[in-house]
């Protein structure tokens, strides 16, 4: 094999991994579950499900359903190898794509009414995240869940995904009550308001003032 296998890769033979899909709903689930962590258009995926095929890490079948036919894939022992060996190598450092952050700190170029819209949509986007959210946790309660044999693990995915989802509707209902702050405040007050909230942030200080600009840990850099 001349390419070289990428996140996504090992992201759809994980699935495979755990048993048999068929295109869409291989799709589907990563719709579902992964979105937030792997963002990936639906037509990477339906493309580099086919490369592994090709490449020899994943074999097709067809099943029919009633005269319907669909194309089912499976993870095949090359597969299962190089997943294993992925699974040993250093994890990448965290990493987010978080639009509405860079609109926040480029705030000043536009206004204010843009911001808070902004954040409102990213609220109401993370408040249907957390219905879902509620869906897919009777789904399992009531032992209904795509991957219900696997429960155990899902629990630990779900906990992320609903402590994420709530921090970010948590964090934007503050950051808007701020927002309407400002418009009775001078530049000055505003920066003090900021300090003190810097202040209040739950994360130990050093305990002496760096002599340089802090930079980020080196974990922050690492290439796997």
């Amino acid at each position: 094999m001349d390419r070289k296998l990428t996140t996504t890769s090992y992201a759809l033979l994980a699935q495979l991994a755990l048993r048999p899909w068929p295109a869409y709903e291989l799709v589907q689930q990563r719709v579902r579950y992964f979105r937030l962590v792997w963002p990936k258009a639906e037509s990477a995926i339906y493309r580099e499900i086919k490369m592994l095929a090709t490449d020899g890490f994943a074999e097709t079948s067809i099943e029919h359903t009633g005269r319907r036919a669909r194309t089912i894939y499976r993870i095949t022992e090359a597969g299962l190898d190089v997943l294993r060996q992925w699974l040993a190598t250093p994890v990448a450092p965290f990493a987010m794509e978080f639009e509405v952050l860079l609109r926040l700190f480029v705030a000043p170029v536009g206004s204010q009414q843009q911001l808070e819209a902004s954040l409102r949509q990213v609220q109401a986007d993370a408040r249907d995240m957390l219905m879902f959210a509620g869906e897919v946790k009777r789904e399992y309660l009531e032992g209904q869940g795509a991957l219900q044999d696997q429960a155990y693990i899902r629990a630990l995915g779900m906990d992320f995904f609903i402590s994420l989802t709530n921090m970010i509707d948590q964090w934007i209902e503050r950051t808007l009550g701020e927002i309407e702050r400002w418009d009775d405040m001078t530049i000055e007050e505003r920066n003090q308001r900021g300090l003190e909230v810097i202040a209040a942030l739950p994360v130990a200080m050093p305990e002496h003032a760096s002599k340089s600009t802090p930079v980020a840990p080196a974990s922050q850099t690492r290439h796997v």
